[in-house]
């Protein structure tokens, strides 16, 4: 039996394209375009892994993937963002990200992030102005999401910016 995957893009076409090039491999369950959404499929299928934006309507990914984790559900999460903040990487990264992946990335990589997360480790995309053990370091001296004044005046800012698009 295949894994299952669900995708989350605020950009149809671009969702579409990616189910079209993972289906082979993934039993597709669904396709998300806001981040409410990405959360009903998300508990109503409980796929096997989830590829997200950070920048969706109603809810960003993080905010989903937050939701989501605090839920229980056990999904790998991975991110494919053109976000290259490493704020925002470590942010995903502590709220249950295994990979971060930028956009620019190659189908070859997006596949490597995948076996990666498979084999229960984390992955960070190579144009990522940052090395993965230094984020992962920054992610683990997070607080909790939901405690958002200790985020810096900067990280603030981005974070409301992912959650409004």
């Amino acid at each position: 039996m295949r894994p299952s995957l669900l995708i989350a893009d605020g950009h149809r076409l671009y969702a579409e394209a990616l189910c079209s090039m993972l289906s082979e491999s993934y039993e597709i369950v669904g396709i998300a375009t806001d981040g409410l959404e990405l959360t009903e499929l998300a508990i109503r299928h409980t796929p096997d892994l989830i590829v997200t934006e950070l920048s969706m309507p109603r809810l960003s990914g993080l905010g989903a993937m937050h939701d989501l984790k605090k839920k229980g559900l056990r999904t790998k999460f991975l991110v494919l963002t053109t976000h290259t903040e490493v704020g925002i990487a470590a942010l995903a990264f502590c709220v249950g990200a295994s990979a971060f992946v930028l956009k620019t990335a190659s189908s070859d990589e997006l596949t490597e992030a995948i076996s990666a997360m498979k084999c229960g480790g984390h992955y960070l995309s190579r144009q990522f102005p940052g090395d993965l053990d230094a984020v992962l370091a920054k992610a683990a001296r997070r607080p909790l999401f939901d405690q958002g004044p200790h985020l810096s005046r900067h990280e603030r800012e981005i974070l409301r910016f992912v959650q409004q698009v």
